[in-house]
């Protein structure tokens, strides 16, 4: 689930961007183009770095930032679509948290399955294609249905939320999971 949403949404941002750049701003291919390629540089770029978070600090705890980082930006989409630079700035965040969680992930998996890590990362990665094929349709879809995109990013938002919330009492075993413990009279 958690590469379905941070490899999945890499790609549908890298296939779908440059369509929702020409459609909500007028603009023209090549410079629609040129910024979804900024997107998925800055993804591609930032992921060496989520595998080295995730050996030093831990998977679980590079993965909570990523997942709390996707919610505010899906978030932002959701009601900041129509303003160019909070647009830029939360596919900016979404990008680099993509990145980040597509290596901290693979860091996690021969964490979690040091037995049977070739089948866990081929589930793994098969679900991040499916997390790619996915959202664009949805998104053409909604636009379709609803006029707006809105939507769309806002399911990304509780998506990553869940993620968020499963990897806090699955995974990431910091002073944020004994909070939940602890309000939870655990």
């Amino acid at each position: 689930m958690f590469y379905f949403v941070t490899f999945g949404a890499f790609v549908a941002f890298g296939i779908y961007l440059p369509t929702l750049l020409m459609s909500l701003h007028d603009l023209s291919a090549v410079d629609a183009g040129a910024r979804a390629a900024g997107f998925v540089i800055l993804a591609t770029l930032v992921r060496p770095f989520g595998g080295y978070a995730g050996d030093k600090i831990g998977a679980g705890k590079a993965i909570t930032v990523v997942f709390i980082g996707i919610t505010l930006g899906g978030l932002v989409l959701t009601f900041g679509l129509e303003n160019m630079a909070l647009m830029t700035a939360a596919c900016l965040l979404i990008a680099l948290m993509c990145g980040i969680g597509n290596g901290a992930i693979f860091k996690l998996v021969p964490e979690k399955f040091p037995k049977s890590t070739g089948a866990v990362t081929g589930i793994v990665g098969a679900a991040g294609g499916l997390g790619g094929f996915f959202p664009p349709i949805l998104l053409g879809m909604v636009q379709d249905v609803t006029g707006t995109y809105m939507l769309g990013f806002l399911l990304l938002s509780i998506l990553a939320l869940v993620c968020f919330v499963i990897n806090l009492k699955q995974y990431d075993n910091t002073k944020y999971t004994r909070l939940v413990d602890v309000k939870a009279g655990s």
